[in-house]
């Protein structure tokens, strides 16, 4: 009788596919962010600007929702890798959700570079979880 057992590295397809639409979100939320904080003057006063920010919005609602799935899926594999780079992933979003409405709140640039690097850490986090999970 051949008993098979669950490697403890190795594939890890839910989140595989949960990383690879997580980095593909936040990777759409920076570019967005970018492209609305090189073209639109705040307060917003057309309609292109408010698409723009729109679009930044909506894909880092989306993020936010795939950084909690990335994190469930993770912790249910049971690998402390996935699990702790998914936890990172989950806090900088977190904190770059903070930096968003602080700045909009405050118009005080600086928060918009809190964003912006807690996206590209959380989006090196998602990364990783992609790589480590194959």
């Amino acid at each position: 009788m051949i008993i098979m057992t669950q490697s403890v590295t190795g594939r890890n397809t839910p989140v595989l596919i949960a990383s690879t639409v997580e980095t593909i979100l936040l990777m759409g939320a920076f570019i967005a962010g970018t492209a609305t904080m090189l073209n639109a003057q705040f307060p917003i006063s057309q309609t292109w600007m408010a698409a723009l920010l729109s679009s930044h919005l909506s894909l880092g609602l989306l993020s936010g929702l795939g950084a909690v799935l990335l994190f469930t899926l993770s912790y249910l594999s049971d690998r402390k890798d996935l699990f702790r780079l998914s936890l990172i992933t989950v806090i900088f979003v977190a904190l770059a959700a903070a930096g968003g409405l602080a700045f909009y709140a405050t118009y005080n640039y600086a928060f918009s570079y809190v964003m912006a690097l807690s996206l590209l850490i959380s989006i090196i986090c998602s990364c990783g979880c992609l790589v480590y999970s194959l």
